[in-house]
């Protein structure tokens, strides 16, 4: 692991949490969480903070590698539903983020 990637997910995990410091679980356990508030909420701060927890996922090289690889490939996804939702409704379905 490279001193940028881990300085990078310390930054990053101390403003999710610094438990994730010693349970990387927890990020998992906490996005799953996040998601299943989504549907009802369709917040753009509840889509970042399920991005960020997505990317202090994809960056913890002390969970496996499919599971680091799943994570990075949605951070950009849920950011995108972040801005969509911050666009405002300006006649669109507020239910419809994707």
């Amino acid at each position: 692991m490279s001193a940028h990637s881990s300085a990078s997910r310390r930054r990053v995990a101390a403003n999710a949490g610094p438990e994730y410091d010693t349970h990387p679980e927890l990020a998992l356990a906490a996005v799953l969480q996040l998601l299943s508030r989504f549907p009802a909420r369709r917040s753009p701060a509840l889509a970042q903070a399920i991005a960020g927890h997505f990317r202090v996922i994809g960056s913890d090289q002390r969970l496996s590698a499919c599971v680091r690889d799943c994570a990075a490939r949605l951070v950009a996804e849920w950011e995108a539903y972040a801005v969509l939702g911050d666009a405002g409704d300006g006649g669109h379905d507020p239910q419809a983020l994707h």
